[in-house]
């Protein structure tokens, strides 16, 4: 089986899991006694979790295995859904949260870099756009199955929207172990300090991707949808039909993923794109809150989710390009925790904003307009700091 192919398997078996939990996950929280205001404080734990583990796995990561990395990835992920099913009170959603947030630490950095050093073996790296695009669109389709399944579970008992999670975990792990060792792994090895040594340096060196770190800070405030839309949809069509909604919102991401996919534009110069998602991604928060009726959400939600489609793969072929095979991990480390404070303190200023307020539509709608401001203002002050080459 060719490493894309690989890589794609182990991205499926994660994300249809992961994807099981989306369409019922707020509910769920609400379900054990979480306030709307402790939901985005459960969210900061995850965050924070996860951007504290963030560079010691991709040091490892570099330093020992990838494949071994998101190995363990996959084992905390189901260690984290298993936790959630017994979970009943915000210290026990709080630790499976940590659990999660370990897992997807170790995957982040290591799994961007495997895929790009292995193609780099195989002769393919021209295609790594390519393959980051269909990975994308990989992901919207399954987290459509996911959301669907998710949604059925959930109307039987919350709880079981983790088992699927369980399982995929461990088989995504039982894939890394068995069948990803070496291909995908640095082209010269250096130790883990050595490793976190050169990627400080490439960072600190590089207006591009101190650049890059900037507009992952602005993009965090994209968090507050995805805490809030189930319960937010919830209350216009009802818990299954919440699915139909997941459904069409994912047309946005899908279209998105299609487009970068086709992109002839040389690797490393996809700025001004990465200005647009962020701009087009608050354009359909911003209007989705004032939405005067569900006939004009939804379409604003599609287009929100077209924004956050294009992110994600044009932000990870701006940056491979730029980074040596040694410490490929340990940078995807050092950039998602630089990159992901705002995903951490977001949901914390929420948090402060709306505990003690009624666990209502109207403060979702007041953080959404917030967060709307504050990614539209980002985009144009990234796009007069863009890099230029």
């Amino acid at each position: 089986m060719s490493s894309a192919r690989l890589y794609y398997l182990f991205m499926v078996l994660i994300h249809i899991g992961m994807g099981a939990t989306v369409t019922a996950y707020t509910p769920f929280l609400q379900s054990i006694g979480l306030s709307l205001a402790e939901i985005g404080l459960v969210n900061t734990v995850f965050w924070t979790v996860l951007i504290l583990a963030e560079l010691p796995t991709g040091m490892l990561a570099d330093g020992r295995s990838r494949a071994w990395s998101m190995k363990l990835g996959g084992a905390f992920y189901s260690a984290g859904a298993l936790s959630y099913i017994f979970a009943g009170s915000f210290w026990s959603a709080a630790f499976a949260e940590s659990l999660i947030g370990i897992g997807g630490a170790f995957i982040s950095g290591a799994g961007t870099a495997w895929i790009t050093d292995a193609l780099q073996r195989e002769g393919r790296s021209k295609e790594l756009r390519q393959v980051y695009g269909t990975e994308a669109l990989i992901k919207s389709v399954l987290m459509l199955i996911g959301g669907f399944l998710g949604a059925g579970i959930g109307l039987v008992n919350y709880r079981l929207i983790w088992v699927p999670f369980v399982v995929t975990g461990l088989a995504a792990a039982f894939v890394a172990h068995r069948h990803m060792n070496g291909k995908g792994e640095p082209l010269e090895y250096v130790s883990e300090l050595e490793a976190f040594r050169l990627a400080w340096r490439q960072l600190r060196t590089s207006r591009a991707l101190i650049w890059l770190i900037g507009a992952l800070i602005v993009f965090g405030a994209v968090i507050s949808f995805n805490h809030y839309w189930a319960i937010y949809f919830t209350e216009e069509v009802g818990q299954f039909n919440v699915a139909y909604v997941w459904v069409v919102a994912y047309l946005g991401l899908v279209s998105a993923s299609q487009i970068v996919r086709k992109l002839t534009i040389p690797l490393g110069s996809e700025s001004r794109l990465i200005v647009l998602s962020v701009f087009i991604t608050g354009a359909g928060l911003g209007l989705t809150a004032i939405a005067p009726a569900l006939w004009f959400s939804i379409p604003a939600v599609v287009l929100h989710e077209f924004g956050r489609g294009l992110f994600q793969p044009l932000t990870d072929s701006f940056v491979q390009h730029r980074v040596h095979s040694s410490y490929r991990a340990t940078f995807g480390s050092l950039q998602s925790f630089l990159g992901r404070m705002g995903f951490a303190i977001v949901p914390l200023i929420v948090w402060l904003t709306i505990q003690g307020r009624p666990d209502t539509q109207e403060p979702i709608m007041f953080v959404w307009s917030g967060c709307a401001i504050f990614l539209i203002t980002g985009s144009l002050l990234l796009w007069i700091t863009r890099p230029r080459t």
